[in-house]
């Protein structure tokens, strides 16, 4: 039941992890100075997805003036971006039915407005925020049908970022469905295209989805690497607000692993980021996944008096109008510290908004978490009614994880009531659920093998593009080396025979423009690998190169052709070896002999 405060924490302000803006204060100046359109609708949409949760009256007013600038304008483009940016901020705050019911809508708007205006890239990306709403429903089957047709739209367009977000979504949907393989694929195509097209953006989500899927898989070591090379080139690219949400996924995976002091020292990190640039909200976070840490690892008391010294957190939560979730992770913890007269009062308060304003995910662990605290209560009959409710939305969204929790915990309530006819009705129906999870338990195994040989087969084909790379390179180098042999060997030939002086000039411009070039060719990787590509390091080396090369160069060139052009090598060895060219000189033969 530990799950049910876990999942209250993501609920409350997981929608902060996709801040990825400048600070308000900074938006607002830029706002001022916006002078086009497409500009002004961007940071307006970039304002309400901050104030999602801290403001929701302000995060309304500038969504809605965001519509109001693509409505003006007239602009296809700007009026179904403004939609899928207010999908997205509702997406984000999905611990709320009301707000997924809000995305849904203007998802479809997005989409009806892309198809009917010819844009097809933006009908791919409308129907990836499409399958977004159906997957969160539960209604996979329509997800996947959203994501194949964006897919397809997608594929044979030629933007990467469509491509690359098509992809992710897909391979969400089929994680959705259990199918690890498959969604493994997509994500892995959608890795490819993001290291071929090398922005960004595109590697970040790409390195995302990659180590969340091998989070998934319980494969913690593999989602390190992948969280790890997001670190890197967020430092990369001085991007310290998505720095700040790496650093809370690293400890979060190395609280998964049990690494528990690595796992603080990452979300202290973060917590020490926030403070430099001054992001005090994202540290809500922090503290949240804090209190998670604790939790898992059954420290009970400690989450407690952590959430209870950072009120910030609930007073946030509380202005976010998620209040429901805060009771519950109040009611949820005093369970665990056997408090349970404060943990009924929490419960009592969070049931209403449940019932009337949360997901059915959301309902399923608040169920569990209410079962709970009856059982340890001794109301077993208030247990197996709570337990009811969560078994009847595991049907509704297709968990076969909550089905086997719901019916584990019936078969035990049960038998603690001492009806062993409902005990048995639902053993029997655990174990078909658990049999189930076991089969997918193998399954994830065998796709844990066909993964790595998947990698390897990746792996090896890499090496072998780049052994056929550095083949062909050779080969062209080999021929430089040839050419430029051949035009030195003309060069001395001109100077042998009589060629005209214009003639060598030309020549050994060409010559030596050559050789210089091919010189400055391979020092040039050289160059790169010590400087690892940093522009001012290459520039500098370049100049004193180009700095010594160059008058070595004149000086060489000058030199050999005032050579060649006096006709020394005429006068010295040329008649020789025009003799030899005509053949051997005549001996003469003694007087006598005639």
């Amino acid at each position: 039941m530990k799950r049910a405060f876990l999942l209250f924490c993501t609920l409350g302000v997981s929608y902060l992890l996709t801040a990825q803006t400048p600070l308000p204060d900074s938006l607002k100046t830029q706002l001022e100075k916006a002078v086009t359109d497409a500009n002004r609708s961007q940071i307006l949409g970039d304002l309400s997805l901050y104030y999602m949760g801290i403001d929701n009256s302000l995060a309304d007013k500038y969504g809605n003036q965001m519509l109001e600038v693509g409505e003006l304008s007239r602009n296809r483009e700007l009026m179904i971006r403004a939609y899928l940016s207010n999908a997205r901020r509702f997406y984000e705050f999905f611990g709320s039915q009301e707000a997924l019911s809000k995305a849904v809508v203007f998802s479809n708007k997005a989409l009806e407005l892309a198809r009917s205006s010819n844009l097809d890239d933006l009908t791919a990306l409308a129907h990836t925020f499409v399958a977004r709403g159906y997957r969160t429903s539960g209604e996979t089957d329509k997800a996947l049908s959203a994501n194949n047709i964006a897919v397809s739209i997608a594929s044979a367009g030629k933007n990467d970022s469509v491509k690359v977000i098509a992809y992710i979504s897909l391979g969400n949907t089929y994680q959705a469905r259990n199918e690890k393989l498959l969604a493994f694929r997509h994500y892995l195509t959608a890795l490819d295209i993001a290291e071929v097209d090398k922005r960004y953006a595109l590697l970040n989500n790409a390195y995302s989805s990659m180590s969340d899927f091998y989070t998934s898989l319980g494969n913690y070591e593999k989602a390190k690497d992948f969280a790890f090379k997001k670190e890197r080139l967020e430092r990369a690219n001085n991007k310290l607000y998505d720095l700040l949400n790496t650093y809370n996924s690293i400890g979060q995976l190395y609280g998964l692993d049990k690494q528990l002091s690595l796992s603080e020292s990452f979300f202290e990190k973060s917590i020490a980021l926030a403070d430099t640039v001054k992001f005090d909200v994202f540290k809500l976070n922090t503290y949240i996944y804090l209190v998670n840490l604790y939790l898992s690892n059954g420290q009970f008391e400690k989450a407690l008096a952590f959430f209870k010294d950072h009120k910030e957190v609930g007073d946030f939560i509380m202005k976010a109008g998620m209040d429901f979730i805060l009771y519950q992770g109040y009611g949820s913890m005093y369970t665990y510290v056997n408090k349970l007269d404060s943990a009924g009062y929490y419960f009592r308060l969070a049931e209403p908004g449940f019932e009337t304003r949360a997901s059915k995910v959301s309902r399923y662990l608040f169920y569990g978490a209410y079962a709970y605290y009856f059982r340890k209560k001794g109301e077993i009959d208030n247990a197996i009614l709570y337990w009811q409710k969560a078994k009847q939305l595991g049907e509704d969204v297709g968990s076969l994880v909550y089905l086997e929790g719901a019916t584990g915990n019936l078969d035990s309530l049960y038998q603690m009531k001492g009806d062993y006819k409902n005990a048995y009705l639902y053993s029997s129906l655990n174990y078909k659920f658990k049999d189930s999870l076991q089969k997918l338990s193998k399954e994830k195994d065998l796709l844990s093998l066909e993964i790595d040989n998947e990698n390897r087969r990746k792996e090896r084909e890499a090496k072998q593009q780049e052994v056929e790379l550095e083949r062909r390179h050779n080969i062209q180098y080999m021929g430089m080396v040839v050419a430029i042999a051949a035009i030195f060997i003309l060069l001395v030939m001109a100077g042998i025979f009589r060629v005209s002086t214009n003639t060598i000039k030309v020549l050994g411009f060409f010559a030596f423009i050559f050789l210089f070039e091919f010189i400055i060719l391979l020092a040039d990787n050289q160059i790169h690998h010590w400087t690892h590509g940093e522009p001012w390091k290459v520039m500098l080396i370049k100049i004193i190169l180009i700095a010594l090369l160059l008058p070595l160069h004149h000086w060489l060139e000058e030199k050999v052709i005032h050579y060649l052009t006096s006709q020394k090598l005429l006068q010295g060895r040329g008649k020789n070896l025009v003799d030899r060219l005509r053949g051997r000189k005549k001996v003469d033969l003694p007087a006598e002999n005639i």
